[in-house]
């Protein structure tokens, strides 16, 4: 057995070099440090079997394949080579909108970016002279933000990505990270509006075979890129879809909420979406209870009902009050007023909301959005408990008792539309600070559809106007953002759904 690693057992790169090495994983330091490529630590092992005609006899080393020069053989590495990239310990929340990842090209500090778009069209394959064989070419010009309006097709929800990452080119080999510029990690996906709902067992459903994405289970979920595509991509766009159809998700499983994030940290805006998640059930329920006719059963389904929206209810004050005392040790605000003559706002919300980080303006976009549907769910249950229909007015004995801690001023109609002007107020922000633009296009659906209800009783013009003004907005900061990535060259490093 000839080539058996020997006393040496520093990384390929500085046996070459013929020096020490510090021998780290996965990647050596002292090449990195120096932006070399470290060649790794697998030796390569040649068998030589002796044969009858030479008598067992191996006098010598078996001639290695002939691959040419230096240089040729250099090139044809870097072609057939597929960088992995490996996130830095300790490993930070999926919401942090950058990360520091190595790789054997060194270390990287890359910002993540994702655009709803057409993947068929979006991604070209790159020149056969690219020095990478996985080079592609983006094509995302006149594209629109999502459309989230709901289909309420009885079509499961489907989502497709590539993962793709732009290394900039280093000038010098030994700047220091602080002057290094960032690359890019960008999740392209494309997905439908649809989310209906089977009570089939998981194996016995054909749409469940079908995703590749809910098929290999929570535990797929844990590491860079899927955790990140999960987190960022997959899971606000499903549950949206179900919350907007008004249908259930598997989501809501308990290992869907907790296995993924067993290795990284979670933000509050995970901690929210673990609330949010239970609300496409109780809308559902609502939508076959409300229409029923008035009748005693109505009314304690009703009832039934409106307790599991009560106890959702602490669920979402125990987050938001948890959330405030986390800002408040940091010393700054939740969000405040900023002056519509030097934030460029638009009438009628001339007096926008600020907030201390990115992260935080999508938080109490979202918080505000969701609680629009979930407290118009609530005073449809109100309302189906007190109408009591040909019986008359309801008697002690007739109308059942309300869940205890139920605030009825909380619900109303007026109180619903001070939310709504504050995911408004909100998204400017939140358009301008996100990577992600099609993430608002979801909380933009909730506010034009509310005021399009109060349209019937005329008002809410301006806000009508306002939120075909944003639109547009979103819409050009979604070709702004397509341009801006056409410009380079990035490599395929994944594939999900």
């Amino acid at each position: 057995m000839v080539g058996v690693p020997g006393k040496y057992k520093g990384c390929n790169t500085c046996r070459a070099r013929r020096v020490a090495c510090d021998n780290g994983r996965p990647f050596c330091k002292k090449c990195t440090d120096y932006g070399r490529e470290c060649g790794g630590y697998e030796r390569e092992t040649v068998f030589i079997v002796g044969t009858q005609e030479d008598k067992g006899r191996c006098s010598s080393h078996p001639p290695r394949n002939q691959q040419g020069s230096k240089k040729a053989k250099g090139n044809q590495a870097r072609q057939t080579e597929k960088l992995d990239f490996i996130a830095t310990e300790p490993w930070q929340p999926a919401w942090i909108d950058t990360i520091s990842l190595s790789s054997t090209a060194g270390s990287h500090r890359v910002r993540f970016v994702g655009l709803q778009t057409d993947l068929s069209s979006a991604i070209q394959a790159g020149s056969p002279r690219s020095p990478r064989k996985n080079e592609v070419t983006l094509s995302l010009g006149g594209g629109c933000a999502l459309d989230a309006n709901p289909t309420f097709r009885n079509e499961a929800f489907s989502l497709k990505s590539r993962c793709l990452m732009y290394l900039p080119p280093k000038n010098n080999s030994r700047q220091t990270a602080g002057n290094s510029s960032e690359g890019i990690c960008l999740f392209l996906y494309e997905q439908n509006s649809s989310s209906a709902y089977s009570n089939e067992a998981p194996w016995k459903d054909a749409a469940v075979q079908a995703d590749r994405i809910r098929s290999q289970g929570p535990t797929a979920y844990q590491s860079f890129p899927e955790h990140h595509f999960f987190a960022r991509v997959y899971r606000p766009s499903a549950i949206w879809a179900a919350l907007l159809n008004r249908q259930p998700t598997f989501l809501c499983s308990p290992e869907w909420t907790v296995v993924p994030w067993e290795r990284h940290p979670r933000t509050p805006f995970d901690d929210l979406l673990d609330i949010v998640v239970l609300l496409p059930s109780i809308l559902s329920r609502s939508d076959r209870i409300i229409p029923l006719d008035a009748s005693q059963s109505r009314r304690m389904k009703a009832r039934d009902l409106l307790s599991n929206c009560v106890n959702i209810e602490r669920q979402f004050d125990i987050w938001y009050s948890m959330v405030h005392q986390r800002v408040d040790e940091s010393g700054a605000p939740l969000y405040w007023i900023v002056d519509g003559m030097t934030s460029g706002a638009h009438t009628p919300f001339i007096e926008t909301f600020n907030f201390p980080s990115p992260l935080m303006g999508l938080v109490h976009v979202y918080y505000w959005a969701v609680l629009i549907n979930f407290h118009q769910c609530i005073y449809g249950l109100l309302d189906a408990i007190f109408d009591t229909g040909s019986e008359g007015s309801p008697g002690p004995s007739v109308l059942p008792e309300l869940p205890p801690g139920l605030d009825l001023q909380r619900y109303q109609p007026a109180q619903t539309r001070v939310l709504a002007e504050n995911v408004c107020r909100s998204l400017d922000y939140a358009l301008q600070t996100t990577g992600q633009p099609d993430l608002l296009a979801a909380p933009l659906c909730v506010v034009s559809e509310f005021y399009s209800r109060i349209g019937r009783f005329g008002e809410g013009e301006l806000e009508r106007q306002w939120c075909s003004s944003f639109r547009g907005r979103l819409d050009a900061k979604t070709r702004e953002v397509g341009s801006w990535l056409q410009e380079k060259k990035w490599v395929e490093t994944k594939q999900f759904g």
